[in-house]
């Protein structure tokens, strides 16, 4: 859209015309920023130059406010790829499940060529509408339709115009573009993303990206999944997303115990498997702890998280996991068996991997794969700890390091476990 050099009455109906083509895309771009520009189309159609100079003012508020990712270097520009990337619309879901909708494909070639043109608005544009708004235009029907649509601002009032007080127009301060094009931030499908941003903003024509656009759901997934790895499952049944779970390095403490778990997350990775597994053991061995680490190991392997509180439609919950071309771990903590109650392995997504924490082995018929992390006993304790100072490069004597042991355990009267270990650990040092 070339804005500089386009008349004001076409540009307005240009942009008028974009909002009222949206259907995919609806409910994707940010109704603050669209009821605001609404109102500024319906005051510069109107002639009104102060009232338009306001709704300049709140759509520059909505764009900085609107939680669009900051890549391209300029907010509207972030605000179309926002809406058109990292959107659930119906389009990237259905890329992401696999099922082809050619209505909804065809819709969505459309709304590209509408976002494309919003995203070209630019603050001088903006300025030289208010400033030449007081030559006499008449209103656009399809303006006033995406004006009530949208909520926005309805057009001001008639009054002649040699009796409104003189309105002198000053432009503000740019501030739309902002820089260069960069990821200024980390999202998990970064890699994919990147390329994606780089194709829209080179190319001339957006139709033509609707293809490439649909690989790419239908590769990493859509909404959330592109920006998170962790998710924990609420109680309403929704996934909120989750930071590393895991803070800090881990240290393979049972060695044995983990490299089963792990072969059986690489077949399931494969497509070899997909069988449920259960680690169980005593209380402060650390079962969290190792079943998190394979999806720090294993980057591919995205985590769903379920505390012993969640109560959620676990079938539902699976459905939209399907419906995504991701692999999933979905590890229920401190397992309750009532909460997989009804759950049997043919129920489960081929892209789902059930696994569990438990004090005992329960359901045996579900997880065909269960790992005890056995009782420490002394020698083993004092392995550990040896292996969690190595970790933080502290070289003591395994002569101090056993004293410390047994005077821990005669002082506290504790079992041996991973809590424990670490508390000596922290004594040794301290």
């Amino acid at each position: 859209m070339q804005t500089g050099s386009e008349k004001i009455p076409t540009l307005l109906e240009k942009l008028g015309s974009a909002v009222t083509q949206l259907t995919v895309l609806r409910g994707a771009v940010n109704g603050r920023v669209l009821s605001a520009l609404l109102g500024f189309i319906a005051a510069a159609d109107a002639g009104d130059g102060r009232t338009a100079a306001l709704r300049s003012g709140e759509l520059t508020s909505a764009l900085v406010n609107c939680g669009a990712r900051r890549v391209s270097g300029n907010l509207m520009m972030d605000l179309a790829l926002d809406a058109v990337l990292m959107s659930c619309n119906p389009f990237a879901e259905a890329a992401s499940a696999g099922r082809m909708d050619e209505a909804v494909f065809r819709a969505m070639r459309r709304d590209l060529a509408a976002t494309q043109v919003l995203s070209e608005l630019d603050e001088d544009a903006i300025n030289r509408i208010i400033a030449e708004c007081g030559e006499g235009k008449r209103v656009d029907p399809a303006v006033k339709f995406a004006t009530a649509a949208w909520g926005g601002a309805p057009a001001p009032n008639s009054q002649p115009r040699d009796q409104l007080p003189k309105f002198r127009f000053e432009p503000p301060e740019k501030c739309w573009n902002y820089g260069e094009f960069e990821l200024r931030d980390a999202y998990c499908a970064d890699a994919a993303l990147e390329s994606m941003y780089r194709r829209f903003l080179e190319s001339d024509d957006w139709t033509q990206l609707a293809s490439d656009l649909w690989s790419f759901h239908s590769a990493y997934g859509c909404g959330d999944f592109l920006r998170y790895r962790n998710f924990c499952l609420c109680e309403n049944g929704t996934l909120r997303p989750l930071p590393d779970l895991r803070p800090g390095d881990f240290v393979p403490l049972m060695e044995a115990e983990y490299r089963t778990l792990l072969n059986n997350a690489i077949a399931f990775l494969r497509d070899e498997s997909a069988k449920p597994m259960l680690l169980f053991g005593g209380s402060g061995m650390g079962k969290t702890t190792l079943m998190l680490e394979l999806t720090d190991e294993l980057p591919q392997l995205r985590l769903v998280y379920v505390p012993p509180t969640a109560k959620a439609d676990l079938p539902a919950v699976f459905d939209s996991l399907r419906r995504q071309p991701l692999k999933f771990m979905t590890l229920f903590d401190d397992l309750n068996p009532s909460a997989l109650s009804g759950i049997c392995e043919p129920m489960l997504p081929m892209n789902v991997l059930v696994a569990a924490c438990a004090p005992a082995p329960v359901l045996r018929s579900l997880f065909e794969v269960a790992v005890e992390l056995p009782r420490l006993q002394l020698g083993d304790f004092i392995r550990i700890v040896m292996k969690l100072l190595e970790a933080d490069g502290a070289d003591l004597p395994e002569g101090t390091v056993r004293s410390a042991c047994v005077d821990y355990q005669v002082d506290t009267r504790c079992e041996f476990n991973i809590a424990a270990a670490v508390r000596v650990k922290e004594l040794l040092q301290s």
